[in-house]
């Protein structure tokens, strides 16, 4: 009789690891773009939660707009303690045009974490 083996079993066997999650996730990100005079200004409020271990001092995250996959990057210096969430609002100017658009759900991601103790982690390329 032949055995199964569980997925998790076969990928540890191969020496295959999953890409680990985010420390840093984000649980809510409501906002978006506006556009005054060929600037579009990006702004956002955004929940950050930290899952892991350890107090984080950096974030780096991004929110996906438009139509040809335009992104607006933010680095955010803060002190999040392990378990905590923290309301955070990030605003700047992107690249000019006259694309407009508001929304309680939004396509963003963190994209590095830097923690107290010097370590960091970066997200996977997508």
């Amino acid at each position: 009789m032949m055995r199964l083996l569980p997925f998790a079993s076969i990928v540890l066997m191969l020496g295959l690891t999953p890409p680990p999650g985010a420390p840093v996730t984000i649980t809510s990100c409501r906002g978006g773009i506006t556009s005054i005079e060929l600037t579009e200004i990006a702004s956002y409020d955004v929940t950050l939660h930290n899952g892991s271990a350890k107090s984080v001092d950096e974030v780096k995250l991004s929110a996906r707009y438009g139509r040809h996959e335009k992104r607006a990057s933010f680095d955010v210096k803060l002190a999040l303690a392990p378990g905590a969430d923290l309301n955070q609002h990030v605003r700047r100017n992107v690249a000019g045009g006259l694309f407009s658009n508001w929304s309680d759900q939004n396509d963003c991601f963190v994209d590095f974490v830097h923690f107290t103790d010097g370590t960091s982690w970066t997200a996977p390329s997508r």
